[in-house]
Parts: C-alpha cells; sequence; structure tokens
C-alpha cells in the first residue's frame, strides 16, 4: 500500500539527512539491499599498526596528506547528494568543515577528524554521522563509507579546487523566514524577478529540501525555484496543530511572502504534496499559473485502503509511534488534508501534468494497478490534464528520471507564460 511504504519510507530516512535531520522518503528497494544491517562491524576501517621485523624498523613511510578540499557524491538510492570536505591544519591539529552545495548549506562543523597511517575518520556528532576510509597511495583520493541511522553508504572523495563554477555561477541561497510564529527552512535558487512564474517544490510525506536534490539546480537555471522544509521537518520549527493541507497551506503563502518569492507559481508536488499543492491552488487562485504532480497520493486511492488493508498495518502504526514528531504530526492530520484535496478545484485554465511511476515495485501488483488507475481516473476529469507514465522510475521520479520532471515544468511554464491573462 502506497501510503505505508511512505511512511516506511519517512522512518528509514529520518536519520540519513546531511543538512536534514529530516522524515524524509527515502531510499529505494536496491538502495537497501546493498546496505549491511545495522551495527555492523566497521573495525575493519581502523588505523593499522606499524610492524617490526626481527628488530629491524622498516624505512619510514613519507607523510600522508589530507588538508585540502574533497568532494563526492552521497548514493543514498532515491537521493543523490554532493558533499565537500575543508580539511585544514593548524598548529599541528586538523579540523575539517562540511558543505551540501545542492542544499545551500556550507560550513557544517565536523566534530573530529583524524589521520592515522592511510586511514580516514571524521564524526559529525549533531547528525549522527561517522565516516570512515582509506587514502589511496598518491592522496588523491578516500575511499570509504558513510554510516548514519543504522544505514551504510558508500562515499568516495576526491580531491577538489572546492565548489565548481556551475555552483558558484547557480548559487542556492538557505533562509529561514517566519510562517506566522515559527520559522521555515528555505532553499531558494535562480535570479529573483528576472523570470517567471517561480516554481516552488512540495516534497512527500515527511519530506522536504532534499527530495529535490537532484533536480532544483538544473530548474534554477532557467527561473526562481524554491524548495523547503515544512514545519517540524528539517531545520524548520515545529508549528501549531493539525498539520493538515489548509494549515501548510496557509504557512507556505507567509513564508513566501516573507521570502519576496511573488507569485505566479507552478506548484509541484511529490507524493503526499500533490494533496498540499492542490489545497494552495484552490486557496490562492490568483497565485497559481501551473502545477505538475509527481506520483501523487489520491483521496481516492486513500479511500480504496481502507476497504483492502495491507498486511503489517499494526506494525506499521508503531513505526509511526517511534518517527519524529513533524511526521507523526502530519499522519494525524492524514484523513483531514485528503478531505480537504477532495474538496479543492484547479484553478481554471491552468496547466496540469501528472506523472505516474511505472515501476514501482515497492507495493503488490494488485496495488499498484489500482494506483496507477486512480491517476488515470482523476487526471481525466481535469480539462487539458497531461498524464505521462515514467516507464524507468518508482516512486521517487524526480531522482530516477530528472530530466523527465525538469521537461514537465519547463513545459508547464512555457504554457503558462504564453496563457492570456483571463478577461475580468
Amino acid at each position: 500500500m502506497r501510503r505505508f511504504n511512505q511512511i516506511r519510507r519517512a522512518i528509514l530516512i529520518a536519520g540519513i539527512g546531511l543538512m536534514f535531520g529530516i522524515g524524509g522518503t527515502g531510499f529505494s528497494t536496491a538502495a537497501q539491499a546493498r546496505q549491511p544491517t545495522a551495527g555492523a562491524n566497521l573495525d575493519h576501517a581502523m588505523p593499522l599498526v606499524n610492524v617490526y621485523y626481527l628488530g629491524v624498523q622498516q624505512p619510514e613511510s613519507p607523510p600522508r596528506k589530507i588538508e585540502g578540499d574533497w568532494e563526492g557524491t552521497l548514493d543514498a538510492g532515491a537521493m543523490k547528494l554532493r558533499l565537500i570536505v575543508h580539511v585544514v591544519r593548524k598548529d599541528g591539529a586538523l579540523s575539517a568543515t562540511l558543505d551540501t552545495p545542492d542544499q545551500g548549506h556550507t560550513g557544517l562543523p565536523i566534530d573530529t577528524i583524524t589521520l592515522s597511517a592511510a586511514a580516514v575518520r571524521f564524526e559529525m556528532k549533531s547528525l549522527g554521522g561517522l565516516y570512515e576510509g582509506q587514502l589511496t597511495k598518491d592522496d588523491s583520493e578516500i575511499d570509504g563509507k558513510w554510516s548514519q541511522g543504522g544505514q551504510t553508504f558508500p562515499l568516495l572523495l576526491k580531491r577538489s579546487g572546492a565548489v565548481s563554477k556551475e555552483t558558484e555561477e547557480n548559487p542556492l541561497t538557505l533562509q529561514k523566514v517566519d510562517a506566522g510564529g515559527h520559522g521555515l527552512n528555505l532553499l531558494v535558487g535562480g535570479k529573483r524577478g528576472e523570470a517567471t512564474p517561480a516554481v516552488i517544490l512540495e516534497g512527500g510525506f515527511g519530506t522536504g529540501i532534499a527530495s529535490w536534490s537532484a533536480i532544483q539546480r538544473d530548474i534554477a537555471k532557467f527561473t526562481q525555484v524554491v524548495s523547503y522544509d515544512r514545519a517540524g521537518l528539517g531545520q524548520s520549527d515545529p508549528g501549531p496543530k493539525p498539520r493538515d493541507a489548509k494549515k501548510i497551506a496557509n504557512e507556505l503563502h507567509s513564508a513566501l511572502q516573507k521570502a519576496g518569492v511573488k507569485p505566479p507559481y507552478v506548484l509541484v508536488g511529490h507524493s503526499f504534496g500533490g494533496p498540499f499543492v492542490r489545497v494552495y491552488a484552490d486557496m490562492y487562485p490568483n497565485e497559481v499559473v501551473g502545477l505538475v504532480l509527481v506520483d501523487p497520493s489520491q483521496e481516492a486511492f486513500h479511500l480504496w485502503t481502507k476497504t483492502n488493508p495491507p498486511p503489517g498495518f499494526k506494525e506499521e502504526v508503531a513505526k509511526i509511534a517511534q518517527a519524529p514528531a513533524g511526521v507523526r504530526d502530519e499522519y494525524a492530520a492524514i484523513d483531514a488534508t485528503y478531505e480537504q484535496a477532495r474538496a479543492a478545484r484547479i484553478p481554471a485554465g491552468i496547466p496540469v501534468t501528472l506523472i505516474s511511476a511505472g515501476q514501482d515495485d515497492s507495493m503488490p501488483a494488485e496495488t499498484r494497478k489500482v494506483w496507477t488507475e486512480k491517476h488515470k481516473e482523476w487526471i481525466q476529469k481535469v480539462p487539458g490534464g497531461k498524464l505521462i507514465i515514467a516507464e524507468k522510475s518508482g516512486h521517487f521520479v524526480q531522482a530516477q528520471e530528472p530530466v523527465l520532471v525538469v521537461e514537465a515544468i519547463r513545459q508547464a511554464l512555457e504554457q503558462a507564460r504564453s496563457r492570456k491573462p483571463a478577461v475580468p
């Protein structure tokens, strides 16, 4: 069942976020399959001991060099995040910081970093993250693993000239703005005011900025684009309850105004973000000129699951009870959100595109068939609505077929720009 697969992903990813600290949705089945079990022994990556034979000391190796900038990509299945590690040595001691350029973070503190022989180890206590790797013979690469939240992922770091030219010319800026007494974390890219409409990215159940890292910079090349963490998720402050779609839409509206991101907007919603952006469009119809729904959750499918409950329901509810508060709060309002989406109306005449995943093996075949049928039934009721089947993707289409999603957004923008203003 889709809803519970989303919940499972959300709980798993809650420990992986680099900037995050999120409840996010997460790892592909393939990515999970290749991970060791939680608590796997990593002793093999610890420093080696120098060996002496027959009382004769071996020739001393030249000192290894780790100072400088290192860049790599953390592949967490559904998410691929670029990381830059800056290492300096002062008064004989090593220190380091971490940048996540796709998410606008720079200078995240690394608590400890050590180099012993060829073994490199650094720890970020604020994230519960640990990296252990080995320097290559020429000190040009570090081949290692990043461990966090019971999951372990390969991470190859290569010497770099620091931030790439593309990142410098096309920056994403992180800012925290007031949304009615609590702060929301926004990641903004593109040139303000020079290209409209702006694209607003709404993540799925329990997710935010991190779920758009594969495509946000590409969108920023042709228009202003915003991703964000909803209240209680990621780096955003907790917000008032209930955490239903109307409250979330109201807070997003306030945050965009405070951040100076002016309408009109093309709203893009992934998964449970689909109902959120539909409710926003109904509440603020004069601001919205296009919708792109990426494998969205549907209220009709939600109702179907109530009469066709999945196996393991009680186990999934138990997992939700252990999830971060922001995830629990969104789940508590799930029925209200679906009812609000059912009552919402799409603004007349705007382009609406629905992208449906064609290869999602995270649910039984019968359930997946119903999921797709509900997509088709819904989009057929939208005048001029367009359905795209992402043949090569599971649920995270924006990560697995990013070009397809970016192109759908680009087309929605072009349609919105060419649309004649409504006559009063």
